[in-house]
């Protein structure tokens, strides 16, 4: 049976999206109709939006999320794979006047009226089926180094809305090209695992919202079954737009007053089109309770932050099983 990356999946901010690819082996081969089965909880506070040296810090939000992902070899090279999550979100503010939720149902929506008017910054928990993600990796292996190109295509699960803090995604459709890599230097419990991603997106009013994805981990294994690491993820938006963009406004910014001279469709989107950028640091662990069992987890939060919100606090925590082919 083979074992996966040792590494946790995490989720990669400020949008909540799941990079759902197969695990590649730890030294071992890949037979066909090996496979696993994944839930994973995380929980996510985010703080302060950050766009071009100004910090907009009056509310927080709090995510929690319910991710169910597999994968499946069909050979010795070939694996399939998918993952849905559910998630749920609630907007927290933390000023007396109540921290700007975005309710489409505002009288001051004249010259555009949002044609989706669900309202979900009201402080409680929302939620919904977020995006539903398939796709196939081929591995080749050679010496320590194991890699797997992947394809994968993500489209929204659910109608849920995308203007509020307390949305739970973009509402795109987006196609992830990359590869995921370990690698296991000769007579060493050291292990080194990554994952680079080029992200086509759906444009939203054809402004180019792609990404690049990247997840770098380095871990130790202290006995055969416990292993600890550190990662960094990456989500960097090449293009999109900043918050402070002036075509957000009806008219001439000079002089704007908000919100009533932002009822634009470009506003109504602002969350599709902004260009969230973060870095993220954090620790995780990995143990196998039996051959077919794993239990993960991790811990990070934003390093560098820019057009997104910080993640003060992240945890995750995942059981994976595993089940033999050939």
């Amino acid at each position: 049976m083979r074992r996966p990356p040792v590494h946790s999946r995490t989720l990669l901010l400020a949008s909540v999206l799941l990079f759902a690819v197969a695990g590649v082996a730890r030294g071992e081969d890949q037979s066909r109709g090996d496979g696993s089965m994944r839930i994973e909880y995380q929980s996510i506070r985010t703080g302060s939006f950050l766009s071009q040296d100004q910090e907009f810090d009056y509310w927080t939000t709090d995510t929690q999320v319910a991710i169910l992902s597999g994968d499946y070899a069909i050979n010795d090279r070939w694996t399939v794979f998918a993952a849905l999550p559910y998630v749920r979100k609630r907007f927290n503010s933390e000023v007396p006047w109540g921290g700007d939720p975005h309710n489409p149902n505002d009288p001051y929506w004249i010259d555009f009226v949002p044609p989706d008017k669900q309202f979900w910054d009201d402080g409680d928990y929302h939620g919904a089926l977020q995006d539903f993600s398939f796709g196939a990796s081929y591995r080749v292996q050679k010496g320590p180094w194991t890699l797997q190109p992947y394809i994968s295509y993500g489209v929204p699960a659910s109608d849920y809305p995308f203007f509020a803090k307390a949305s739970i995604g973009k509402h795109l459709w987006t196609i992830p090209l990359g590869t995921s890599f370990s690698y296991v230097p000769y007579f060493s419990d050291w292990h080194f695992d990554g994952n680079v991603a080029y992200v086509f997106s759906e444009k939203p009013l054809d402004i180019n919202v792609d990404y690049w994805l990247v997840h770098l981990s380095a871990g130790y294994w202290f006995n055969a079954s416990l292993s600890v690491n550190a990662f960094v993820s990456l989500k960097y938006v090449r293009d999109g737009v900043s918050l402070l963009w002036p075509e957000f406004i009806d008219g001439d910014p000079v002089g704007a007053v908000y919100p009533d001279d932002w009822d634009t469709r470009n506003w109504w989107e602002h969350d599709r089109l902004v260009g969230n950028r973060n870095l993220n640091f954090g620790l995780g662990l990995d143990h196998f309770f039996s051959p077919e069992w794993k239990v993960s987890a991790s811990a990070y939060q934003s390093v560098w932050t820019d057009e997104s919100n910080e993640v003060d606090f992240a945890f995750t925590l995942g059981f994976t099983r595993f089940f033999g082919g050939e």
